[in-house]
């Protein structure tokens, strides 16, 4: 299969920058001290052709431990959500860029072509979202401004909070108020502002010791 060709030349590739593949979920792994990086294959299918995405991600596991009991996700996906998310295209300042796969011919250049948007620019990005303090510039610099790798604007919300505990910022309080507007401007309903606030709680006293 095409699909395979492609996982399988990548495989290669990244290997030599200690990534493994994660085929029940399409990704490449790096193990950081924090959580992971990550690069992910998302294949959309079509009428003899193959079209595949690539994004890019980063966890940090303090953050999605705190986070992830006041939001709506599955505990049992809860392992592999992602702190930053973003299409590699959009580091090239291109919403999305994506691959035709068609036949064998197009497998070296879409892969040629990943290896060098990742190289160029995507292993920089990975490492530098791996540092909190840049996680929390790109959080918390402008809790009303939207940023460009963060698309869930409730998902940013509460992680945002959790994400300036961390941080131990002695703006917690003034940008927690911020961001409880912003869900209110949003619309959510009384139970998303109900674990929201229940978040701001339990991270008012939370200890990092």
């Amino acid at each position: 299969m095409l699909k395979n060709q492609i996982q399988d030349e990548l495989k290669k590739r990244l290997a030599e920058r200690d990534y493994f593949f994660v085929p029940q979920l399409n990704q490449f792994r790096r193990v950081t001290p924090t959580g992971f990086q990550c690069i992910i294959l998302n294949w959309i299918p079509g009428d003899n052709i193959q079209i595949l995405e690539v994004n890019l991600a980063v966890r940090h596991d303090a953050v999605e431990d705190l986070a992830n009991p006041f939001t709506q996700g599955l505990p049992e996906l809860q392992s592999n959500n992602f702190t930053l998310f973003t299409p590699l295209g959009k580091l090239f300042e291109q919403p999305i860029e994506r691959f035709s796969i068609c036949c064998e011919d197009d497998i070296l250049p879409a892969v040629n072509a990943i290896q060098k948007g990742i190289l160029s620019r995507g292993i920089s990005f990975l490492e530098r979202y791996t540092r909190l303090e840049n996680v929390d510039n790109l959080y918390n610099t402008d809790p009303e401004t939207p940023t460009l790798y963060l698309h869930n604007q409730l998902h940013r919300c509460m992680r945002a909070i959790a994400i300036a505990r961390l941080s131990l910022r002695p703006d917690f309080e003034r940008l927690a108020s911020a961001y409880r507007e912003q869900l209110k401007k949003l619309g959510v309903t009384e139970l998303v502002l109900d674990r929201y606030d229940r978040l701001w709680r339990f991270l008012r006293t939370y200890s990092m010791n």
